[in-house]
């Protein structure tokens, strides 16, 4: 098996509430955005970048902010600022958007997302250890089944994930109707049990993980 493709890396994050493919999409894009922001704000070809972009799009900004790394996105953003400022004297347009290049993070996560869904399909093919681990306690998001169920692969391991993903998801689905009747009157008077976060589950398996 290559190198790159290490089934432990997936088995030790399966949870039963978490896709591990946005997990480790969402941990990569944590790192390279604290990695940019450590050594990278004074380098000019990522300046340029973010110029290119104004910055960082919202989400990936905000994520900078909350990540407390106030001097990378000081240095980033005051240079966008003072630029801004005198591209504005001009009148030359820099805070047309429409003219502005994809978020240098978004265009990461996109490389990041692919590879990891390539990395997780070629084990899963490979490990039996992750197909046994998966069928205890894996579930994947549908956006991030469906990616997987359209990579090579023979068609009794396509059968098996799609069997066990779409399991998953059902276990899902039973727990966020179970959570929804007892919003009714009717049964208010019922505790509520391992479906009072099912909401917030399928949030994850629709829309990713929080950032």
């Amino acid at each position: 098996m290559p190198s790159f493709a290490d089934p432990d890396r997936f088995i030790e994050v399966l949870q039963p509430d978490r896709c591990p493919l946005c997990f480790t999409v969402r941990a990569y894009i944590h790192e390279h955005l604290k990695s940019l922001l450590d050594e990278c704000v004074t380098d000019p070809s990522t300046r340029e970048k973010l110029f290119q972009s104004k910055g960082f799009c919202r989400r990936h900004a905000w994520q900078g902010v909350h990540q407390r790394q106030s001097l990378g996105m000081g240095v980033i953003y005051g240079s966008l600022l003072e630029k801004g400022l005198k591209e504005l004297s001009q009148k030359s347009g820099f805070w047309n958007f429409k003219k502005a290049k994809a978020c240098l993070l978004c265009e990461s996560e996109a490389a990041r997302d692919h590879s990891a869904v390539r990395e997780f399909t070629h084990c899963w093919v490979e490990s039996e250890s992750l197909r046994k681990a998966f069928e205890e306690k894996g579930i994947l998001c549908l956006p991030h089944l469906e990616k997987a169920l359209e990579q090579k692969m023979a068609p009794s391991h396509r059968q098996k994930l799609h069997e066990l993903g779409e399991k998953a998801l059902k276990g899902l689905n039973k727990d966020l109707n179970e959570f929804l009747e007892k919003q009714d009157y009717h049964r208010s008077h019922e505790s509520v049990g391992a479906e009072w976060d099912a909401w917030i589950r399928a949030v994850r398996m629709i829309s990713g993980e929080k950032d």
